[in-house]
């Protein structure tokens, strides 16, 4: 009963976008281009408990969102604890909580998960203050709890969207060279797909 609470606790703390989502349920249309062999392994957290991060890439629609929480469920079922965050409420909640003396409060909420999910990652370019707030906290993670992005972009693509520099150089060099990288391709979307069940 103690085991039970404790999972239902992480998946109410993680707030997920798509609390139904279950690894078991993925699809794998062959347009798609998924590995289920990597998919089933990544289902086993052995990443997380490594330190290790996650690169989710494909078009809008594509179903990078549902697969990270699907993953994330799968964190907080094997007793990881997991925090899910668009880029742009990252983002503002930093900036409310610098306004009222509470960023190292907040910031503390996305540095100690077990996995930190970002969604819509770079999905607009960020300024120079933005790009140190998301240092800070990727710095503070690196090589010790893991981190999932959920971007349309290839990491080829992130540097100019970081304001270019060191900022970007730093950030790109903690998060890609420690990362399994997974892009879901298919040109419909999953929304689409699934209407017609």
């Amino acid at each position: 009963m103690r085991r039970i609470n404790k999972r239902t606790r992480l998946l109410r703390a993680a707030n997920f976008s798509a609390r139904e989502a279950n690894i078991l349920d993925v699809r794998y249309d062959a347009d798609r281009n998924l590995d289920r062999e990597k998919i089933e392994d990544l289902s086993r957290c052995t990443w997380i408990r490594d330190g290790l991060n996650l690169i989710l890439t494909g078009s809008t629609g594509a179903g990078k969102s549902w697969l990270a929480c699907a993953l994330g469920v799968c964190a907080c079922n094997n007793f990881y604890s997991v925090r899910y965050a668009r880029l742009p409420q990252l983002l503002d909640e930093l900036a409310l909580a610098k306004e009222t003396d509470r960023l190292a409060r907040w910031q503390t909420r996305y540095i100690k998960c077990d996995l930190l999910i970002i969604d819509d990652w770079l999905l607009t370019s960020l300024d120079e203050h933005e790009s140190k707030e998301v240092l800070e906290i990727i710095e503070a993670r690196h090589g010790v709890r893991s981190t999932l992005l959920c971007s349309q972009y290839s990491a080829g693509g992130w540097h100019a969207r970081l304001g270019e520099g060191a900022i970007a150089d730093a950030v790109i060099d903690r998060l890609v060279y420690s990362s399994h990288v997974i892009h879901i391709e298919g040109e419909e979307s999953m929304r689409k797909r699934t209407s017609r069940l």
